[in-house]
């Protein structure tokens, strides 16, 4: 069922993972089958929307698309499935600003510490895990990976492991291009920005994690200064952790 990290029964996918299993600091685990991440749902099968509802149980669809790209994607056929839908838009990776080699790292510190939306994204997450969930934007990589990462912090999962989810994005990216380049928006942001845009590397994530701790001291301390109730932090834990 899954190969190279891909689900081969889900092959439209290209970055699709459940993140049960991850461990946490106090020897627990988050649980399997309640929260997955992905690139986009614009071109799945009708086969594999039955499988999402029918066989995972998704319940829940929290999209990190822009609202014009996810009204100019689509939703493909879970539009037309029995699944709750919230888009919770975050700044795309249109042009960013940054020298090179920081492209990425400048522009998850400036969503870390300006985009209003990414809070309440990591809200919505706690929020919709009762029910197996699924997060995801274009690619599954910046804005599904920022989210994600909280997420797991939040929950108590080690950095070294959140870091090692983030970085499974690395090794689908060859195919992850691929498919971007087969619809326009993406193919047109490919062909004209740079180039690290459209790379997952190691020390743009530990950028990442370092600046949470140097400026926040904790994902728990970056989620209060951020506004994000204390009894979502709860839920998520609540709903998220075994063991």
């Amino acid at each position: 069922m899954i190969s190279n990290g891909i689900r081969t029964d889900l092959p439209t996918f290209r970055n699709f993972r459940d993140v049960g299993g991850l461990r946490t600091a106090d020897g627990g685990q988050l649980r399997s089958g309640l929260l997955f991440r992905s690139d986009s749902v614009q071109d799945i099968s009708e086969s594999e929307a039955d499988l999402l509802v029918d066989k995972l149980g998704l319940r829940y669809v929290v999209d990190l698309r822009t609202g014009p790209e996810a009204v100019q994607q689509g939703r493909g056929p879970l539009a037309f499935r029995p699944v709750n839908y919230l888009n919770i838009p975050l700044v795309d990776v249109d042009g960013p600003k940054g020298p090179p080699g920081r492209v990425l790292l400048d522009f998850y510190i400036d969503h870390l510490d300006n985009d209003p939306n990414l809070p309440i994204a990591v809200e919505a997450v706690a929020n919709a895990v009762r029910c197996p969930t699924l997060v995801h934007c274009a690619a599954g990589k910046d804005r599904t990976g920022m989210t994600m990462l909280l997420v797991e912090l939040l929950c108590g999962v080690t950095p070294v492991e959140a870091k090692a989810d983030f970085l499974v994005t690395s090794v689908n990216m060859d195919a992850i291009r691929t498919r971007l380049r087969g619809w326009p928006r993406y193919a047109h942001n490919m062909a004209t920005l740079s180039a690290e845009i459209y790379q997952c590397e190691e020390h743009s994530v530990d950028g990442l994690i370092e600046a949470l701790e140097q400026n926040y001291d904790t994902a728990e301390s970056w989620a209060q200064a951020k506004g994000v109730p204390r009894q979502s932090i709860e839920l998520l834990r609540d709903r998220l952790v075994e063991g």
